[in-house]
């Protein structure tokens, strides 16, 4: 896989660089995932360049779209993933470290930084693990089916008798 999301970390000169990339359906298929049924979202990346070391803090601001686990419909997921790196090559020191900040170490005849898997893992991240339309969203015809996201309640409980009632009991027939 080729990517175009690689940042020239040797050739960067001193100072600000800026980044854009545009994040679609296809980079999580390049992935193999099919969680993601489309995306759409923009990574602005910054690199800043200082003796020894590249810091890098990227934003991303888009959509991905999901299956919701309740209907199955298609749900709209808002990601805002905020990722801040140290680069630096291997043998390199750097007197300051950001404890907040991970930190990539990269060979020393490695050019270039590929932002591709980073980027994906933390799109993944900033999904919710549970993924559902809000209340009263789901599909109709599906929510009907499944009792609209309540518990399907049976005449027995509406009369406040348990269907579990019947095994009351149960063991002291047994002595």
């Amino acid at each position: 896989m080729e990517s175009k999301y690689l940042i020239p970390v040797n050739g960067l000169a001193p100072g600000k660089t800026e980044f854009c990339w545009s994040v679609g359906k296809e980079f999580f298929e390049e992935f193999g995932n099919t969680e993601v049924l489309d995306a759409d979202f923009i990574v602005r990346a910054e690199a800043e360049k200082s003796e020894g070391c590249v810091r890098i803090d990227c934003r991303a601001e888009g959509t991905v779209t999901v299956s919701c686990d309740r209907c199955l419909s298609d749900l709209v997921i808002g990601i805002e993933p905020h990722i801040s790196l140290n680069v630096r090559h291997e043998g390199s020191e750097v007197a300051d470290t950001d404890d907040e900040r991970e930190e990539i170490i990269l060979g020393e005849d490695e050019a270039f930084l590929d932002m591709a898997q980073i980027i994906y893992d933390y799109a993944c991240l900033s999904l919710p693990m549970h993924r559902v339309h809000a209340d009263r969203e789901c599909d109709s015809s599906v929510a009907d089916l499944i009792g609209g996201g309540e518990p399907v309640r049976t005449e027995e409980d509406k009369t406040g008798e348990s269907p579990f009632a019947v095994l009351k009991g149960m063991f002291d027939k047994m002595n």
